[in-house]
């Protein structure tokens, strides 16, 4: 999966890459792996990933909820970018809704 968006908190565009879509290195990206898991992010969405995980490990599935643990899965990081972090433009090789 590599989804791009603009975090509006922060000012800046990010990218992240899952899968098998985050295996070889890209400029401007650093890796994060968590459970065994790696993804490749922008820096700055790398960071507040890092952060994430070690200060508040949870995602929002929905707007209201449910509230689950934060992982690697695809569904669980697409939900945290689109709650959390906010600004999704695009989603390609994401998991179905």
């Amino acid at each position: 999966m590599v989804v791009t968006g603009y975090d509006d908190r922060h000012g800046c565009g990010y990218v992240l890459s899952t899968g098998a879509d985050a295996t070889a290195p890209a400029s401007h990206t650093q890796s994060v792996t968590h459970n065994g898991l790696t993804v490749r992010a922008t820096p700055e969405l790398a960071a507040a990933l890092r952060d994430a995980l070690t200060h508040r490990p949870v995602a929002l599935l929905g707007w209201s909820g449910p509230e689950v643990p934060l992982t690697f899965d695809d569904r669980i990081l697409l939900a945290w970018l689109r709650h959390t972090v906010g600004g999704v433009l695009t989603v390609a090789g994401g998991p179905e809704r």
